[in-house]
């Protein structure tokens, strides 16, 4: 496995990225500001603006899509690259200020539960979590699909990729003219603040930047090397955000080599609905990303006096065989750790097994110490 080619689109790459997709789309309070608009981009069928804030410093980049159906998807983000989405109908008639509870879910992803706020009349914008997940799966969509109970819409994802990119820019760029808003986020997306020109259905990579609570971070870390240590693992090196391929930005934590990956996540209380959810669609992204003959099985398993819920994603392809054991386990401050080992092997290295090979007890047993 080419971890810092990103040759391969991995079964664990796909885990967290719609892991992050699961229940963590928050409630967006803020209220809309009248902004000007400090630059204007395209970029395919997305038209963007940056808008500053009363003083003139840089508040945020939209960007946003018109379909034929006359319905507009949004993207958002503020001077700490916190990112929102937001949706709207012609015929939608919201009150604003209201919680609109709705469905979601990216391509053939589970069904997800999520709140938004009306910040218009016919917009509903729901905020993004800090870290890395939802933004790397909406990145690489195909599809979003928003129920909001009456009627189901689909968004075409294409270009978001570029998009978010250069979004990215646009922060980054506007900041170094403009200065940044002391408080970033207090204008939104609405019908008003849209860019004037909205592209149609877009025709057609560097991840886009998160924030991420660097002592989460480090507590990931630390579990990482547990793991590791615990599992008897050896000749891997922690991978650092900026040296990884764009699937893996975002992680908490990453350590690897060219056949072997182990990633450690932690997901804090509300980010997500249940441990069942999370694995459910640990399972389902990884048959999707499978190229080949799938095969998983999922259990609850006791080890070292905790319970874990664990699973297995097995898949075949022609040229490459990549097998993953994930493990969720509840973190004593609240929430849980996710750990996975993904092993590849493929025709160019004769199929041969990993040194040391690592058997489902002995990473159950290790994932069960590393938590402590």
């Amino acid at each position: 496995m080419n971890l810092f080619g990103g040759q391969v689109r991995g079964l664990i790459a796909g885990l967290f990225k719609v892991l992050a997709l699961a229940c963590l789309l928050i409630v967006a309070g803020s209220e809309v500001g009248r902004a000007a608009v400090l630059e204007r981009f395209r970029v395919g069928g997305w038209a963007g603006n940056a808008y500053s804030d009363s003083g003139g410093r840089l508040a945020t980049c939209v960007a946003a899509a018109r379909y034929k159906s006359g319905n507009t998807l949004y993207v958002q983000v503020d001077t700490s690259y916190r990112w929102a989405i937001g949706s709207s109908a012609p015929d939608w008639t919201l009150r604003i200020g209201s919680d609109v509870p709705l469905r979601f879910r990216i391509d053939g992803g589970a069904w997800q539960r999520g709140t938004a706020k009306a910040t218009a009349m016919n917009l509903a914008r729901m905020k993004m979590p800090d870290g890395g997940y939802i933004i790397s799966r909406f990145r690489r969509g195909r599809s979003l699909y928003v129920d909001y109970g009456s009627k189901t819409y689909e968004f075409r994802l294409t270009g978001t990729s570029r998009l978010m990119k250069r979004m990215a820019t646009c922060i980054d760029q506007n900041t170094a003219r403009y200065g940044a808003s002391p408080a970033a986020g207090d204008v939104t997306a609405d019908s008003s603040a849209s860019p004037d020109n909205a592209g149609t259905q877009p025709t057609e990579s560097s991840a886009p930047r998160a924030a991420v609570d660097p002592a989460v971070t480090l507590e990931a870390t630390q579990a990482l090397f547990n793991l590791i240590g615990e599992a008897g693992l050896s000749g891997l090196r922690i991978v650092p955000e900026e040296q990884r391929s764009d699937n893996y930005k975002g992680l908490h934590a990453v350590a690897g080599n060219d056949a072997r990956i182990v990633v450690a996540h932690i997901f804090q209380p509300g980010g997500y609905t249940s441990e069942s959810d999370l694995m459910a669609l640990v399972v389902a992204d990884s048959r999707t990303n499978c190229q080949g003959t799938f095969s998983s099985g999922t259990e609850e398993v006791t080890s070292n006096g905790k319970q874990l819920l664990t699973s297995y994603c097995d898949c075949k392809g022609p040229d490459r065989h990549l097998f993953e054991r994930t493990a969720i386990v509840k973190r004593k401050a609240g929430g849980v750790y996710v750990y996975s080992v993904a092993n590849t092997r493929s025709k160019t290295d004769g199929g041969k097994a990993l040194a040391p090979d690592l058997t489902a007890s002995a990473f159950y047993s290790a994932a069960a110490s590393a938590a402590n």
